[in-house]
C-alpha cells in the first residue's frame, strides 16, 4: 500500500511543523500565565482570518462539481462537499465563540476598536487566495485546509499538554485558554481534521492529481508552516523576566 500522501507532507519539514505548532504563546496560554493584552492580540488577528475563512470554504466549494446520480452520497466528489459545509458551519460556531469573549471579557465594541489585519494575517489571507484562483485545482485548496486545521490540532494539543504538567498556580487572564483549549483539542474537532485529510489522500490518489499538482501541495504545506509559526504573538517566558513582548506583524 502506498504511504499517505498526508504523511508524505508531514515528512517535508518536521522541524518546521514543530515551529508552528509548539510556540511560547502556546505554552504560556497551557500554563495560564499569558498576559491579558498577548491573549487579545491573538484573539482580534484570529477573528479577522475566520472571517477569510468563510470566504476560503466557499470558494473551494464552487470548485467541487456535485454529483446528481443515484450514487451521489458515497462520490468523493459529494463527500468533499459535505466537509466544506461542515467547515462552514464549524467557522460560523466559532467566529460566535470568539466575539462572545470579545465583548464579556475585553469589552469589545464599547472601549476597544476593531484592528486591522495584521502583516501576517494579510499574508494568510493571500495563501487563500492563491489556493482558490481560477487556474488552482481543488487539490491545492485541500492541502491549505488540512494544512492549517491540521497545525491547529497540533498547536492546542500542546497548550494543553502544558496545562497538565503545569504544577505552578495560574496567574494570567486565561480565559481564552479555558475556552479555545477544549474547542481545538476535541474529538469531534480531531475527527473533521482526520476526515479532511482522508479526502486529500484519496482526491491525490485519483487519475485527476498531476505530479505538478502534488508539487504545488508541497510548496503549499511549505507556506502554511512558515504562516502558523509568525501567526502566534510574540512573548518572552516569565523566566526571561517580562510579562508580554509583542510580535511586529504589524
Amino acid at each position: 500500500m502506498p504511504p499517505k500522501f498526508t504523511d508524505r507532507l508531514m515528512s517535508l519539514d518536521p522541524q518546521g511543523f514543530k515551529a508552528a505548532t509548539q510556540h511560547p504563546w502556546l505554552r504560556l496560554i497551557g500554563q495560564g500565565k499569558l498576559p491579558q493584552d498577548a491573549q487579545l492580540q491573538w484573539l482580534q488577528q484570529d477573528r479577522i482570518y475566520a472571517l477569510s475563512y468563510v470566504a476560503f470554504v466557499a470558494s473551494l466549494l464552487a470548485k467541487v462539481s456535485i454529483p446528481t446520480t443515484s450514487e451521489r452520497l458515497t462520490t468523493l466528489e459529494w463527500r468533499i462537499a459535505d466537509m466544506l459545509i461542515e467547515a462552514l458551519d464549524n467557522i460560523r460556531r466559532e467566529l460566535g465563540m470568539f466575539e462572545s469573549i470579545l465583548k464579556k471579557h475585553f469589552d469589545w465594541g464599547m472601549t476597544q476598536e476593531t484592528p486591522k489585519a495584521s502583516t501576517t494575517t494579510r499574508i494568510y489571507q493571500q495563501l487563500f487566495a492563491a489556493a482558490t484562483t481560477s487556474n488552482a485545482p481543488l487539490v491545492i485548496g485541500l492541502a491549505a485546509l488540512w494544512g492549517t486545521e491540521r497545525c491547529y490540532l497540533e498547536s492546542w494539543r500542546f497548550a494543553k499538554q502544558q496545562t497538565s504538567a503545569s504544577t505552578s498556580p495560574k496567574t494570567g487572564y486565561d480565559v481564552v485558554g479555558q475556552v479555545l483549549i477544549p474547542n481545538w483539542t476535541s474529538t469531534e474537532f480531531e475527527s473533521f481534521v482526520n476526515d479532511i485529510g482522508s479526502l486529500l489522500d484519496e482526491l491525490v490518489a485519483s487519475s485527476s492529481t498531476t505530479e505538478e499538482d502534488i508539487g504545488r501541495c508541497e510548496e503549499m504545506w511549505r507556506q502554511v508552516l512558515w504562516c502558523e509559526e509568525r501567526f502566534w504573538p510574540e512573548v518572552k517566558l516569565p523566566e526571561e523576566g517580562a510579562a508580554s513582548e509583542q510580535r511586529t506583524n504589524q
